[in-house]
């Protein structure tokens, strides 16, 4: 009796009886040719046994990838959220130094522009260099 899967179901399917050795028909089995076919038949079964582990196996490598594949979508998403937050800050915060840049150039503007400065910078290292003499003499 032939056992085939289908679906997860085990079916039986009657395998046919052997003809029985008649003298003038040559269709009848000998048994030399009963116990070869019984080997070729526990053969295939033993084929089919295999092939059905190996696709058990296959079936859990392919759920095991499938579950993966879920978690790596699962973090690409709550990865893609956080960069779009950190994007969204990035853009404020962009903003704030545009607007800090725009008054401080105007609080240049206001003070004189770079000539006054110039003027400070100027002043600042002649006391260093008048302090320098001062103290070295």
């Amino acid at each position: 009796m032939a056992v085939f899967h289908f679906f997860g179901e085990i079916q039986s399917v009657p395998q046919p009886p052997l003809p029985i050795e008649m003298p003038g028909r040559s269709d009848y089995i000998k048994p030399d040719d009963e116990e070869s076919l019984m080997n070729d038949r526990q053969l295939q079964q033993r084929e089919m046994n295999k092939q059905d582990e190996d696709l058990d196996l296959l079936s859990q490598s392919v759920k095991k990838l499938g579950v993966m594949s879920s978690n790596i979508s699962t973090e690409l998403d709550y990865q893609n959220r956080k960069l779009d937050e950190i994007n969204a800050e990035t853009d404020r915060a962009q903003e704030n130094l545009d607007i800090i840049t725009k008054k401080t150039r105007e609080l240049i503007k206001e003070a004189g522009g770079m000539k006054n400065l110039c003027i400070i910078i100027g002043l600042s290292l002649l006391l260093i260099i008048l302090t320098y003499l001062v103290i070295m003499t």
